[in-house]
């Protein structure tokens, strides 16, 4: 057996030992899970440490074989760091003289020999056994996939064996083992408490030869239905993430411990001093009961702190994003006193992109003005769109350890996606998963929580009561219409524990009617757009020249045709503005600003949409048209009509084109349906309460009606079947039927792509990734969709990932995106 001189430090990096990386990982992963709350109902603290630094310290262990020093060899001597190369210049020569041809003839009948994850993956049971075969698996799982996505536990979706060594598997490893610096590597381990010797490996390989062994441990894994496994695995491949990463992101950070600390608390009265100082000077009819409101949450969220499960159910327009910031930062205090003085993040979840940006800049706000002396760049923004060099420049800190806070939710207040969140359990990605263990202790506010799709609620249930019995993990329902989620756990409900005070808040409005003479007219059946609800449209549009308007249609081709007449009708007397998702993210946030001025100035407005405008987008019309779509999605139409009740009564009028269908589950809107049809034409706000428990009675009747997707994604997560619950879990459905489309329609765009195509050329992988990365957020302000069905690029780009389509105007309008010649495509679903 060849032996590297074990005075030579072994390489792990270009610019780093693999003493100083093992180190550097063990220190990151050890203050990350020390600063962390883990209840005893889950593992023993101690356990957690034991298993948290043995995965450190062997997760590189093959990087001490002759075919990855070899290649990092090569690659710390084209990196040119002078200074570590003369430092390290004794053992590059030793290697090349004595090894680098044999090893890289080898290397060349086999490249794989330098892979190093299999190897540590096995030989850490060297220094470790547990009775619990699961745990063993467990560990050899995250050690063995560090680098990639999390497989099944025993067989992958190949079937291929994850776990059982067989004569191929045992070859390779003994090659790798043949070369490897066991006396290098035992001084890393000195001060550890570890040993290795080539002597473990016989003991090591004994444990995995037995697919009967290993088969019945598939077995009791299926029948011992435990999701504490699913959270063990889960749990421990995020710190080892953390701390691998963490040491090459924060590598030039200086003190890396200005960036991984304990998080800070924000101040109680934090929210109240905001609101006194903003909403001094405004009086509305609705102010004292949102003031009545937010204070009775308040004392319930201090009261019942020591629960994890609460709502706050208020009509729309109540305040119930004041409401929950203030709740989660009471609780946020109260968690340190119930959690061994851990103190948590706040997690604010939000259904869509578009309303991320107003929700991140109203805390800011709060934190810029009272927040005693806290900085905002506490706060950050998550979703596919956002840039995560926004909260900081150059001067504070770099793009990498930017990256890696903004990534990792490493920051106190984090403003996101209910896809970035629930994605990032119900996976097996390696990035998603990195910031799994900053989602365990922490406030989570789900706002327009009725987003969630029921055929979820049993498999959420199960996640988050668990989350809260072992992490103890509060959530935070926030919405207008109360999703009746768990069957089985308590929920406390903060306007009021006994909902009496929530009832009459919602009967006490009388802002709005929903109106649905239209659907009655036609026994709820559908109508021709054009032929029969235009001219409805039209005639309430001349008589009512007063007022502004929004019409929300299910689908874009049917919202850009009664856009196109109303634009022709009515402009430039009234601001006619079409929004949806085929408009650019970067026009869209405009039009939200447009509209906002114009209903500040009492300018006329007509609105045509699809549903990107219902939830959360803070906007007042006096009459609202809502083609047939769920009671949920109805409500949330109906909280863009007359919000603060300055206008007497405003209308949200119902109407039926049929499309419903292709949008939303037909069990909600036949649900919906059946509700509307014991209903008179004019449904009063003050009913709605009532309405939305029948609903969602409704939908558990379904629910426990027939077998749905929750059981099987239950199953797989006892069964640690990563690879199902990644395929199956979907907020939103992939669609392979759109072409990205850049619009280069200004200055800026332009200089992007410019931009974008020469990272493109860049040769350095590591280089182009994180160029890629950081402009990425600007470069998809200027990217649309353009249906398969309907738009046909040139050969050179069709299987480019964006195109940049010069002839745009031919295909695109700025205002109201891509001309789909009023003819429906297959599939428009937004």
């Amino acid at each position: 057996m060849d032996q590297t001189f074990p005075f030579f430090e072994l390489i792990s990096h270009p610019d780093r030992t693999l003493r100083e990386h093992l180190d550097s990982c063990n220190d990151i992963s050890e203050k990350l899970l020390e600063m962390k709350f883990v209840s005893d109902k889950f593992f023993n603290k101690n356990e957690m440490e034991q298993m948290r630094k043995l995965l450190v310290y062997f997760h590189d262990f093959g990087k001490a074989t002759d075919y990855f020093q070899c290649k990092i060899l090569e690659a710390t001597v084209a990196e040119n760091d002078q200074y570590f190369i003369q430092k390290h210049q004794e053992y590059i020569r030793h290697f090349d003289s004595t090894k680098k041809n044999i090893t890289t003839n080898e290397l060349y009948k086999d490249p794989n020999l330098s892979n190093h994850a299999k190897l540590g993956a096995y030989f850490v049971f060297s220094n470790y056994a547990n009775e619990n075969k699961i745990i063993e698996y467990i560990l050899l799982k995250v050690i063995r996939r560090h680098h990639g996505y999390l497989t099944n536990l025993i067989t992958d979706s190949g079937n291929r064996p994850q776990i059982l060594l067989d004569n191929n598997n045992i070859d390779y490893f003994e090659m790798q083992l043949s070369k490897l610096a066991f006396d290098s590597y035992q001084a890393i381990l000195l001060n550890h408490g570890y040993k290795v010797a080539i002597s473990d490996w016989e003991n090591v390989k004994a444990k995995f030869i037995s697919a009967r062994q290993i088969n019945k441990i598939k077995t009791e894994i299926s029948q011992v239905k435990n999701a504490k496994y699913f959270f063990l695995q889960h749990y421990l491949f995020s710190l080892l993430l953390s701390a691998d990463k963490g040491d090459m992101m924060l590598s030039k950070a200086g003190d890396k411990w200005s960036i991984i600390k304990e998080n800070q608390l924000f101040d109680i009265g934090m929210i109240d001093f905001y609101k006194k100082k903003i909403f001094s000077k405004t009086s509305k009819n609705i102010d004292k009961d949102r003031e009545d409101a937010y204070q009775q949450i308040a004392i319930n969220a201090k009261k019942y702190n020591a629960e994890n499960f609460f709502s706050i159910t208020l009509p729309t327009g109540m305040g119930k994003t004041f409401s929950a910031y203030n709740a989660a930062i009471i609780l946020q205090n109260e968690f340190v006193i119930q959690s061994d003085g851990k103190k948590p993040r706040i997690i604010y979840c939000l259904p869509f992109t578009s309303i991320i940006d107003q929700n991140s800049e109203i805390i800011s706000d709060v934190i810029n003005k009272f927040g005693n002396g806290l900085s905002p760049d506490l706060i950050s923004k998550h979703h596919y769109l956002s840039d995560y060099n926004e909260t900081y420049n150059d001067s504070q800190i770099g793009a990498s350890e930017a990256e890696y806070l903004t990534e990792g939710w490493e920051q106190e207040f984090i403003v996101t996606t209910f896809v970035q969140f629930l994605e990032s359990i119900f996976t097996n990605k390696n990035r998603a998963l990195r910031k799994f263990h900053n989602m365990t202790n922490a406030i989570i506010i789900l706002d327009e929580v009725q987003n969630i799709p029921p055929k979820y609620y049993e498999l959420i249930e199960l996640v988050f009561t668990k989350m809260a019995e072992y992490f103890n993990t509060k959530f935070v329902f926030v919405t207008a219409t109360q999703p009746v989620i768990f069957s089985k756990t308590p929920i406390i409900e903060l306007t009021d524990i006994t909902k009496e005070k929530t009832k009459y808040y919602f009967e006490k409005l009388e802002r709005i009617i929903i109106n649905q003479s239209i659907l009655k007219q036609s026994n709820y059946q559908p109508r021709d757009l054009e032929e029969e609800l235009l001219p409805i449209f039209h005639q309430d549009i001349a008589e009512n020249t007063d007022k502004s308007f929004l019409f929300i249609f299910n689908t874009i081709a049917q919202a850009q045709l009664v856009y196109d007449t109303f634009f022709r009708l009515y402009s430039p007397a009234s601001e006619i503005i079409y929004l949806s998702g085929s408009i650019l993210p970067k026009r869209r946030k405009q039009l939200i600003q447009l509209i906002k001025r114009n209903i500040k100035y009492k300018k006329r407005q007509i609105i045509v949409s699809t549903q990107v405008v219902e939830a959360g987008v803070d906007i007042d019309l006096d009459i609202v048209y809502r083609d047939f779509a769920p009671l949920d999605s109805i409500n949330q139409s109906a909280g863009r009509c007359n919000r603060n009740g300055e206008k007497g009564k405003g209308y949200v009028k119902l109407f039926n084109t049929g499309k419903h269908s292709r949008i939303y589950d037909s069990t909600l809107t036949n649900i919906t349906l059946e509700i509307f049809k014991q209903l008179h034409d004019d449904i009063e706000e003050k009913e709605i309460y009532h309405l939305s428990n029948n609903y969602f009675k409704g939908i558990w009747q379904s629910i426990s009606s027939q077998s749905n997707i929750s059981n099987h994604l239950i199953e797989a997560i006892y069964n640690l079947e990563l690879e199902t619950i990644q395929k199956d879990f979907k907020l939103i459905q992939e669609q392979n039927y759109y072409y990205n489309v850049f619009i280069a329609y200004n200055k800026e765009a332009i200089k992007i792509w410019k931009k974008y195509c020469f990272i493109c050329g860049i040769e350095d992988f590591y280089e182009r990734k994180q160029a890629m990365k950081k402009l990425k957020p600007r470069l998809l302000q200027y990217v649309t969709r353009f249906p398969k069905d309907k738009y046909n690029p040139s050969p050179k780009q069709k299987d480019n990932y964006i195109i940049n389509e010069k002839e745009w105007e031919s295909y695109y309008d700025l205002r109201s995106g891509f001309n789909l010649k009023f003819s429906e495509p297959n599939c428009m679903l937004f």
